[in-house]
Protein backbone atom coordinates (compact mmCIF):
# COMPACT_ATOMS: atom_id res chain seq x y z
CA UNK A 1 0.00 0.00 0.00
CA UNK A 2 1.39 3.42 -1.13
CA UNK A 3 1.03 6.43 1.36
CA UNK A 4 -0.83 9.88 -0.21
CA UNK A 5 1.64 11.96 -1.72
CA UNK A 6 1.62 15.29 0.71
CA UNK A 7 3.10 18.49 -0.44
CA UNK A 8 5.38 19.75 2.71
CA UNK A 9 6.61 22.74 1.81
CA UNK A 10 2.37 23.89 1.26
CA UNK A 11 1.50 22.60 4.07
CA UNK A 12 4.17 24.35 6.08
CA UNK A 13 3.38 27.86 4.75
CA UNK A 14 -0.05 27.45 5.43
CA UNK A 15 0.30 26.37 9.17
CA UNK A 16 3.00 29.43 9.40
CA UNK A 17 0.57 31.81 7.73
CA UNK A 18 -2.20 30.52 10.58
CA UNK A 19 0.50 31.24 13.13
CA UNK A 20 0.81 34.86 12.57
CA UNK A 21 -2.83 35.86 11.75
CA UNK A 22 -3.35 34.54 15.44
CA UNK A 23 -0.53 36.12 16.75
CA UNK A 24 -1.79 39.64 15.14
CA UNK A 25 -5.32 38.97 16.49
CA UNK A 26 -3.81 38.17 20.01
CA UNK A 27 -1.74 41.28 19.51
CA UNK A 28 -4.52 43.66 18.40
CA UNK A 29 -6.74 42.42 21.36
CA UNK A 30 -3.82 42.59 23.82
CA UNK A 31 -3.48 46.48 22.42
CA UNK A 32 -6.82 47.24 22.70
CA UNK A 33 -7.47 46.53 25.88
CA UNK A 34 -4.26 48.36 26.94
CA UNK A 35 -5.51 51.57 24.98
CA UNK A 36 -9.33 51.26 26.49
CA UNK A 37 -9.01 49.26 29.43
CA UNK A 38 -11.62 47.08 30.62
CA UNK A 39 -14.19 49.90 31.58
CA UNK A 40 -13.94 51.08 28.24
CA UNK A 41 -14.45 47.77 26.42
CA UNK A 42 -17.51 47.69 28.62
CA UNK A 43 -18.71 51.51 27.64
CA UNK A 44 -18.50 52.73 30.65
CA UNK A 45 -16.92 56.40 30.89
CA UNK A 46 -13.97 57.38 33.34
CA UNK A 47 -16.22 60.57 34.37
CA UNK A 48 -18.47 58.95 36.37
CA UNK A 49 -16.41 55.88 37.69
CA UNK A 50 -14.21 56.77 40.72
CA UNK A 51 -10.60 57.03 39.81
CA UNK A 52 -7.19 56.89 41.62
CA UNK A 53 -6.10 60.62 42.10
CA UNK A 54 -2.60 59.53 44.07
CA UNK A 55 -1.61 56.51 46.23
CA UNK A 56 1.08 56.63 48.26
CA UNK A 57 3.44 53.29 49.36
CA UNK A 58 4.09 52.60 52.77
CA UNK A 59 5.08 49.16 53.14
CA UNK A 60 5.24 45.88 50.64
CA UNK A 61 1.36 45.36 50.81
CA UNK A 62 0.25 48.71 52.29
CA UNK A 63 -0.66 52.20 51.07
CA UNK A 64 -2.82 55.29 51.39
CA UNK A 65 -4.76 56.12 48.49
CA UNK A 66 -7.04 59.22 47.46
CA UNK A 67 -9.90 57.94 45.27
CA UNK A 68 -12.40 60.72 43.56
CA UNK A 69 -15.96 59.32 42.94
CA UNK A 70 -18.75 61.96 42.11
CA UNK A 71 -18.20 64.65 44.23
CA UNK A 72 -16.25 63.12 47.11
CA UNK A 73 -12.60 62.70 47.84
CA UNK A 74 -11.66 59.46 49.41
CA UNK A 75 -8.43 58.72 51.58
CA UNK A 76 -8.28 55.03 51.70
CA UNK A 77 -5.98 52.97 53.79
CA UNK A 78 -5.32 49.89 51.76
CA UNK A 79 -3.92 46.42 53.10
CA UNK A 80 -3.64 43.16 51.49
CA UNK A 81 -6.33 41.95 53.94
CA UNK A 82 -8.95 45.43 53.77
CA UNK A 83 -9.74 48.46 52.65
CA UNK A 84 -10.43 51.35 55.45
CA UNK A 85 -11.91 54.79 54.17
CA UNK A 86 -9.74 56.91 56.65
CA UNK A 87 -11.42 60.61 55.70
CA UNK A 88 -14.13 61.99 53.07
CA UNK A 89 -14.60 65.17 52.29
CA UNK A 90 -16.11 67.23 49.39
CA UNK A 91 -14.06 68.06 46.20
CA UNK A 92 -13.18 71.80 45.72
CA UNK A 93 -12.67 73.10 42.11
CA UNK A 94 -10.70 76.12 43.60
CA UNK A 95 -7.57 74.09 44.46
CA UNK A 96 -4.35 74.81 43.22
CA UNK A 97 -2.81 73.02 40.63
CA UNK A 98 1.00 72.61 41.36
CA UNK A 99 2.87 73.71 38.08
CA UNK A 100 4.79 70.73 37.05
CA UNK A 101 8.41 70.98 37.35
CA UNK A 102 11.22 69.77 34.73
CA UNK A 103 13.70 68.82 36.49
CA UNK A 104 15.02 69.19 40.54
CA UNK A 105 17.11 72.35 40.53
CA UNK A 106 13.98 74.44 38.60
CA UNK A 107 11.88 72.90 41.72
CA UNK A 108 14.58 74.45 43.98
CA UNK A 109 15.48 77.22 42.28
CA UNK A 110 11.33 78.18 42.58
CA UNK A 111 11.05 76.99 45.82
CA UNK A 112 14.45 79.38 47.35
CA UNK A 113 12.47 82.37 45.41
CA UNK A 114 9.52 81.48 46.79
CA UNK A 115 10.69 81.81 50.42
CA UNK A 116 12.62 85.44 50.02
Amino acid sequence: MQLPVVDSGATILTTAGYLCLLLGVIYLAYYLLKRFGIQGMMGQSGTNGPYLVSRLMLGNRQSVAVVRYKDKELVLGVTEERINVLSEGEVSDDLEVPVPTKNFASFLKRSTADEK
